[in-house]
C-alpha cells in the first residue's frame, strides 16, 4: 500500500502541475452527455458538411468531398466541391417512415446516403429501403446507380452491413464497390467508412483553419470567430480519440490510467476509499484523490467492459450450442438494456421479430446487474404476440433464480452476491480485472443453459422458423 500511495501522489502531482500549465480534459460534447449518441454525431457531421451553414462549412465540405473523391471509385462523386451540394439532411424521410441518418443531395440528381452505425444494430431491409427510395428520384436516368453513393459509417473498420440490413428476401448484396439487387442489377456505388476516416477529415479541417490564421487570411476582427471554430473542431476530434476511434485512443487523465492499470491498484483504491481515515498526511491525500475519482473510475470500467464485450461478440460466438452475435445499445438508463445478444440464425433472416438476451442494470450506480431474455419486433405485432404466449405459458423453475415479467425473463445475477449495493458491478469488474470476458461468458452460459430459457427459445425458433 505504501508504494501505491507514493506512486499515486507522484502521478497526481504531475497531473496538477500540467493542469496549472494549461492542460485540460474539458469537452463540451462529454459535458452534454452525447459522446455515445449516434444521432448527435450524425447531426454534427452533417452540420460541418452543409455549405449553407454560417461558419466556414464550405471549407469543411470541400475537405470532406476531396477526401471522399480519393476513396470512392464512383466517377460522378470524384472532383466534387461544396458548390455541388444542394442540401444536407439528417433523419431524412424514406420508405415507411424510415430515416436516413445523413442524406447529401447534389446537383444533377446525385445522392450520397450515409448510414451511421456507431452502436445501433442494423435494422431489417434498412439499406435496401434507403437505396430503393433514392432510386425513385433517379429512375429515369440511364445507369442510375452511378448517381447513388451509399456510405456505411461504422466505428470498426472491418464491419460491413449485415444481410439483415441489405434484405434477405430478394435482398441486395455488396460486391467490391457496388451494391446489386437480387437480379444482379447495379443499384448504387458503395463505400465503407470508419470513424478514423472522420477523424482524419476533422484534422484536415483544423489544418485549413489554422493555415488561414497563420497566413493572415482572416480579418483581425474575425480571428476570435476562427479560433472558436478551431476549438470546436478540436473538441470533437478529442471526443473521437477518447470514445470512438478506439485504435487511436489516448489517455485523457493519467491519474485515472494509473488507478485502472492493474487489479492491484484498483484493490488498493478500494481499501483507501472504504477504510477509516488515518492521521498520516500522505494517506489522507491519497484517499481524497481516490474518493474524488471513484465515480469516474466506475464509469470508465463499465464502459471499458462493454467496449471489450462488443469486440468479443461482433463476430459470432457459440454458447450452449447456439451461435450468438452481440451489439452495444445507445440506451443508458436504469432498467433498460445496455447490450443485446441475439442468435445468429436471426442475423440474416427476413423476420422483424426476434429473441434476444439483454444486459441491464436494475438500480442506479451500477448495482442490480442482470440479464433479460425477451422478444423484439419492429412492425409485426401479431407474430410478436404469438411468441409472447410461449413466455406466459411456460413454467419457471424456482431453482433457476429467474423471474418472469410479461414478455421478459429476468436473471438478477448479483442479487445473492456479497457486494456492497452501490457499484456492485464495478466491484465485480475489479475482482475479475483482466478476466472479464471469461467470467461473463460463464454467467451468460449459466443463463442460457436454464431449462426455462432453452425450452422457450426452442418454441420461439419453431414459431418463427428462421433461416438456418
Amino acid at each position: 500500500m505504501k508504494n501505491f500511495i507514493e506512486e499515486l501522489l507522484r502521478v497526481n502531482d504531475k497531473f496538477e502541475e500540467n493542469t496549472k500549465k494549461g492542460m485540460s480534459d474539458i469537452n463540451i460534447f462529454e459535458a452534454l452527455g452525447v459522446e455515445y449518441k449516434e444521432n448527435y454525431h450524425s447531426k454534427f457531421i452533417a452540420y460541418l458538411i452543409d455549405p449553407h451553414g454560417d461558419h466556414y462549412q464550405e471549407l469543411f465540405a470541400n475537405e470532406f468531398l476531396k477526401k471522399l473523391g480519393r476513396y470512392t471509385k464512383a466517377k460522378k462523386f470524384k472532383n466534387l466541391t461544396a458548390h455541388d451540394i444542394e442540401s444536407v439532411e439528417t433523419e431524412a424521410c424514406a420508405k415507411d417512415n424510415r430515416r436516413i441518418d445523413i442524406l447529401i443531395s447534389l446537383k444533377d440528381k446525385r445522392y450520397i446516403i450515409i448510414e451511421n452505425k456507431l452502436y445501433a444494430k442494423d435494422q431489417p431491409d434498412q439499406l435496401k429501403d434507403y437505396i430503393k427510395h433514392i432510386k425513385e428520384k433517379v429512375k429515369n436516368i440511364d445507369d442510375f446507380h452511378e448517381n447513388i453513393l451509399t456510405i456505411y459509417l461504422h466505428k470498426n473498420e472491418d464491419t460491413e452491413p449485415s444481410k439483415y440490413s441489405l434484405g434477405t428476401k430478394n435482398g441486395f448484396k455488396i460486391n467490391d464497390d457496388l451494391i446489386y439487387d437480387s437480379y444482379d442489377k447495379k443499384m448504387s456505388f458503395y463505400l465503407k467508412m470508419d470513424y478514423k476516416w472522420i477523424k482524419e477529415w476533422i484534422n484536415a479541417c483544423i489544418g485549413v483553419c489554422e493555415n488561414k490564421v497563420k497566413n493572415n487570411e482572416i480579418d483581425k476582427k474575425f480571428k476570435n470567430d476562427m479560433q472558436n471554430v478551431i476549438f470546436t473542431l478540436n473538441q470533437y476530434k478529442t471526443l473521437l480519440t477518447w470514445y470512438v476511434a478506439i485504435d487511436d485512443y489516448v489517455a485523457k487523465d493519467y491519474v485515472m490510467e494509473f488507478l485502472k492499470s492493474s487489479k492491484e491498484n484498483l484493490n488498493n483504491a478500494i481499501k483507501l476509499k472504504d477504510e477509516s481515515d488515518s492521521k498520516d498526511i500522505k494517506y489522507k491525500k491519497a484517499k481524497e484523490i481516490v474518493e474524488e475519482k471513484w465515480d469516474e473510475i466506475c464509469e470508465e470500467l463499465v464502459n471499458d467492459f462493454f467496449n471489450e464485450l462488443e469486440k468479443e461478440f461482433e463476430k459470432e460466438r457459440t454458447i450452449c450450442g447456439i451461435k450468438w452475435f452481440g451489439c452495444k445499445l445507445n440506451e443508458k438508463r436504469v432498467k433498460y438494456d445496455w447490450f443485446d445478444f441475439y442468435p445468429k440464425i436471426y442475423e440474416d433472416d427476413g423476420n422483424d421479430v426476434w429473441p434476444s438476451v439483454g444486459v441491464f442494470f436494475g438500480k442506479s450506480d451500477y448495482s442490480g446487474f442482470g440479464l433479460t431474455f425477451k422478444m423484439n419486433y419492429l412492425k409485426n405485432k401479431k407474430i410478436y404476440n404469438k411468441c409472447i404466449k410461449h413466455f406466459q405459458k411456460s413454467n419457471v423453475e424456482k431453482s433457476d433464480n429467474i423471474r418472469r415479467s410479461g414478455d421478459h425473463y429476468y436473471y438478477d445475477v448479483f442479487e445473492n452476491f456479497n457486494f456492497k449495493e452501490k457499484y456492485a458491478f464495478a466491484y465485480w469488474l475489479i475482482n475479475n480485472h483482466g478476466n472479464w470476458m471469461v467470467e461473463f461468458s460463464k454467467i451468460l452460459r449459466e443463463f442460457l443453459d436454464k431449462n426455462t430459457i432453452k425450452d422457450v427459445l426452442k418454441k420461439i425458433n419453431n414459431e418463427l422458423k428462421p433461416n438456418k
